[in-house]
């Protein structure tokens, strides 16, 4: 690998040299520019890896692939602030890395894995509209893949729409019928629906493929309570660990359960 510095000061020499209407750089010099800063992030020297591609898009910046090297540059920098409790700076490394991600899409031959990384950093972010737009192209572009079509369900039950979330769990699981949270999750979104008897076959069935998930407990919980059977969701409540006890979410579940069995709710 050529030092850093060196591709650093290589780089800002042709930005000096050149005139607005550069050439671009040739194939090699991007490959090895791209291959030090994958090694620096991979060192977790990312202030080094930054300062490699923020010079690189600044020659190439029409190249998918000096964007998303930026892209995960800027991801890395953005987890050593988040290290330091930079927290405001992190996340406008975030949100650059954003960008550079939808500038790579656009760019890309080939842009279906991009898409997916551009739409899950975007959910992170709470960009909810990008993140949607980017999960329905990947989605689309990769056939066989049942994950963007599973985090869009995601975002739709975070938001109640109860309908939406079916429409794109259902998808998900013609991609793959065994996984157990989408399982999981369809039970929960029958349940909110009214569909009891339906929701609880689904929390059984996604709970026997991986029977020690406490998670998938918690959620087959909350279908039960959802589905009037708060004594039976309090049963298994009590059989997590503890772990799972101190969490917030478990609490207020633990108490609606309670409620319900004395007839307050």
């Amino acid at each position: 690998m050529i030092p850093a510095i060196v591709f650093v000061a290589f780089l800002v020499a042709c930005q000096e040299a050149d005139s607005p209407k550069t050439q671009q750089l040739t194939v090699e010099q991007r490959e090895s520019a791209i291959e030090s800063a994958m090694e620096l992030i991979n060192s977790n020297s990312t202030v080094e890896a930054l300062a490699i591609t923020s010079m690189l898009i600044k020659k190439d910046f029409d190249s998918a692939e000096s964007q998303e090297i930026h892209a995960l540059a800027l991801i890395s920098e953005a987890g050593r602030l988040l290290s330091t409790g930079d927290i405001a700076r992190a996340k406008e490394k975030q949100l650059e890395a954003l960008q550079a991600y939808i500038i790579a899409c656009k760019q890309s031959n080939s842009p279906e894995l991009l898409q997916l990384s551009t739409a899950q950093l975007a959910h992170m972010l709470q960009e909810y509209s990008t993140a949607i737009q980017y999960y329905i192209l990947a989605h689309e572009n990769v056939p066989d893949d049942f994950r963007a079509s599973f985090f869009l369900a995601q975002i739709y039950m975070l938001n109640k729409d109860w309908e939406e979330a079916k429409r794109w769990i259902s998808a998900s699981l013609v991609r793959n019928q065994t996984e157990p949270t989408a399982i999981l999750s369809l039970s929960l979104i029958e349940a909110e629906l009214g569909n009891s008897l339906t929701a609880i076959e689904l929390a059984k069935k996604g709970c026997q493929l991986n029977p020690n998930d406490p998670k998938l407990r918690f959620i087959q919980a909350k279908v039960l309570r959802l589905s009037g059977h708060p004594v039976q969701a309090i049963e298994i409540l009590l059989r997590l660990p503890s772990t799972i006890k101190e969490d917030s979410l478990y609490q207020d579940e633990f108490q609606k359960c309670i409620d319900l069995t004395k007839g307050k709710e």
